[in-house]
């Protein structure tokens, strides 16, 4: 390939950013601060000069990923396209949305939603624009295997929409001095003026402004389910460290997955509260060792509720609620099939009971733990045009959020007996007969 002279003047506040030579990087930035150019021209350089072993055979590899294909096109497809239009032997694949370059090296624009595809290949660099859009699991299962042959870098990067994964990779990289992390805010960067911003302050309202324009993770993303019923837990003091009440009874909720996305809720009903004390997540145990450990934590067990797929048998012709049973768990339920609409009743019927919950921080917090999933669990947005539906995402959180609506139900089902007398029996049935 012969010498290459291009000219990449990328905005002052993001040189550091292309020249960064940190493996893991995040930009949150307000709109039109010029992230994807940044991200375009960090692409291109990267692509030409870049240097490894292996480049003969395996040539350099680059991907820019956004939620949906369509969006990676709108978004970026005439940036790279004009930035290399004079470059040399320069191969524009516009079926393919891929970009190779003389030296063999190519950047393709792939889809978040379908993350699936890319397992098998390896790359060098790769973007995630509008990183909460895109499910969890791309970066877990697929795009960081495919960063390890050659020691590939990885940038997140997009507007904050609640704390998700842009919230926490910037809060990684406020630790660890190896990690790139930075938020551009438009009351800083300099790039609008202060006549626009108070225009689109005006337009869009307090909460869109700061979220869009200020970088503020603070504000729930659209379509939140629970994030502001938390905001309000916190603000009235019940979300708190406290210990578990030795004369109460506890009794588990949960959703059935795999191993690691199998979800346990411990709760207790104290006079007119009910207090979450306890989650489990995120443990590849066998069923027999997660009974173990449910045992060892020395809690005085009433019923553990099991969605009506606890019913459902497996190739060993053993449902959940047999294997649970058999590992020594005691008291193990399966509530009923509900109607249609169930999910939805389910919210609506916890977002009644939210003022009389208590959540034992010390055990609910942590990266991905549960009141970060519950503050993220949020309606689908429709793609196209930004509308909200009224179904849920189902991604990383709604695990969580599921084993918490089934108590609900659980209540609803009058199997969960008040620990002092059978009288908020009859206040928990009056209250959800209605609700679900």
């Amino acid at each position: 390939m012969p010498k290459v002279n291009i000219d990449i003047i990328p905005r002052e506040a993001f040189r550091e950013f292309i020249t960064s030579d940190k493996r893991w990087l995040t930009l949150v930035c307000h709109r039109r601060a010029g992230k994807t150019v940044a991200a375009v021209q960090r692409l291109i350089v990267c692509a030409l000069t870049h240097k490894r072993k292996g480049m003969d055979t395996a040539p350099l590899r680059y991907a820019y990923l956004a939620p949906t294909q369509r969006q990676a096109k709108e978004i970026c497809w005439t940036y790279f396209k004009d930035a290399c239009a004079k470059i040399p032997d320069v191969k524009i694949n516009e079926s393919e949305l891929r970009i190779t370059f003389g030296n063999k090296a190519s950047i393709k624009l792939l889809s978040g939603e379908s993350f699936e595809s890319m397992r098998g290949i390896y790359l060098d660099g790769c973007v995630s624009d509008e990183d909460d859009d895109i499910p969890v699991a791309a970066m877990k299962y697929v795009i960081l295997p495919c960063l390890l042959d050659y020691n590939g870098w990885h940038c997140s990067m997009g507007t904050p929409k609640g704390k998700g994964t842009l919230y926490r990779n910037i809060q990684r990289a406020k630790d660890d001095p190896n990690r790139f992390g930075m938020v551009l805010r438009a009351d800083e960067s300099g790039i609008i003026s202060d006549e626009d911003l108070a225009e689109i302050r005006a337009e869009t309202g307090e909460e869109a402004y700061k979220q869009e324009m200020l970088c503020d993770f603070n504000v729930a993303r659209i379509g939140a389910v629970f994030a502001h019923h938390i905001d309000k837990a916190r603000d009235s003091g019940r979300v708190i460290n406290f210990e578990p009440d030795q004369n109460h009874l506890v009794y588990t909720t949960w959703d059935l997955g795999s191993p690691k996305n199998l979800v346990v809720n411990y709760w207790q009903k104290i006079d007119l509260t009910y207090r979450l004390i306890d989650c489990d997540h995120s443990l590849e145990l066998t069923t027999a060792q997660r009974v173990a450990h449910m045992l060892d934590k020395g809690y005085n067990y009433a019923n553990h509720f099991l969605p009506h797929d606890g019913r459902a048998r497996g190739a060993d012709n053993l449902n959940f609620k047999d294997k649970l049973l058999t590992a020594g768990l005691r008291n193990v339920e399966v509530l009923d099939r509900v109607p249609a609409d169930a999910v939805g009743k389910r919210i609506r019927a916890m977002i009644d009971l939210f003022p009389q919950i208590w959540f034992n921080e010390q055990n609910l917090s942590g990266d991905q733990g549960f009141l970060d999933a519950l503050e993220n669990y949020h309606f689908k947005e429709m793609k196209k045009d930004g509308h909200v539906t009224s179904v849920p995402e189902h991604d990383w959180s709604s695990h969580f959020a599921d084993a918490f609506c089934y108590f609900a139900e659980a209540l609803q089902s009058g199997r969960m007996l008040d620990n002092l007398s059978k009288r908020g029996l009859g206040r928990a049935k009056a209250s959800f007969g209605k609700s679900l």
